[in-house]
């Protein structure tokens, strides 16, 4: 059968957890004439390791332009198929990820935004492992409510791109969240895609959420933070270093899970908080890891 649908992967020196990715993307139950894998190297002198394996159906290029958008862009520029679908390198897609989120595509919706879950590593603290759990993804609520999905699990027809245009290359971070928001306001479709599933390991420890926590900050300064109004600086600031007090209602932690959680929690958005006034002060720049 024809080609139908590009898998669009962007990587920045992950070759080890991009390898264990594409075994996932090779136990698709959709053909493997039907799709193609498309990886773009977003650090050129990163160059791939001796001994690494591209499957028959998997090309891969490079972008040297800073930032996974700029690659995903370069990937939609070098296929031709009318649909596409994006991951990250350090993703698992479930063996019928590919083919269920097609068929919402081919039942006519615009876009897809598939489950997102997460698997804990061998080395990952268990503390890590519930933070994510409980404030990773919420992509059900992320498309059904607020018409936004994460590129780490998204469907979409190639014409969304042609009528809306590109991923905005200028955000290190939620360039993901502004598309798909920028496409629904203008009136595509898109459906959250239950048996569309992709798995992400979550962080390993503390230090490794505080540096996500940092790089998604500067995407939300660069998307509405910067435009705010001090009135609503401050009400942004209160809000977002608020006390999480509802973690006490969760049934399925212990009470020294929930203490735990509770203060990992308000000590990672108080560095996010920090980190969005330096940002706003000019003491220092967004952060790409």
């Amino acid at each position: 059968m024809d080609l139908k649908i590009s898998v669009i992967i962007p990587t920045y020196k992950d070759w080890e957890t991009l390898s264990e990715c594409l075994k996932y993307l090779q136990n698709q139950t959709l053909s493997h004439s039907q799709f193609e894998v498309v990886i773009v190297n977003n650090e050129p002198s990163d160059l791939m390791p001796q001994g690494f394996e591209l499957p028959p159906n998997t090309r891969l290029i490079t972008e040297s332009r800073p930032g996974s958008y700029a690659a995903r862009n370069k990937g939609i520029n070098e296929t031709a198929s009318d649909f596409l679908a994006f991951t990250d390198s350090d993703c698992a897609p479930a063996a019928n990820w590919l083919e269920n989120g097609l068929n919402l595509l081919l039942q006519g919706f615009d876009m897809v935004g598939g489950r997102m879950e997460f698997f804990k590593p061998s080395d990952a603290s268990d503390l890590a492992f519930i933070y994510e759990k409980k404030f990773g993804f919420d992509q059900k609520r992320n498309v059904e409510e607020k018409g936004q999905s994460v590129t780490a699990n998204l469907f979409c027809k190639r014409e969304v791109f042609t009528q809306i245009g590109p991923f905005s290359e200028n955000l290190l971070s939620g360039g993901d969240f502004e598309w798909t928001k920028r496409a629904t306001s203008s009136g595509f479709k898109m459906a959250y895609g239950e048996q569309v599933v992709v798995s992400h390991p979550s962080r390993k420890n503390i230090a490794e959420l505080i540096r996500k926590k940092k790089r998604t900050i500067g995407g939300m300064y660069t998307r509405f933070y910067n435009s705010y109004t001090p009135k609503q600086k401050v009400f942004f600031a209160l809000h977002f270093i608020r006390p999480h007090v509802s973690i006490f209602t969760y049934s399925d932690l212990s009470v020294l899970e929930k203490i735990k959680l509770f203060f990992a929690t308000w000590y990672v958005e108080f560095i996010g908080m920090k980190e969005m006034l330096k940002l706003d002060l000019g003491i220092k720049k967004a952060e790409r890891v």
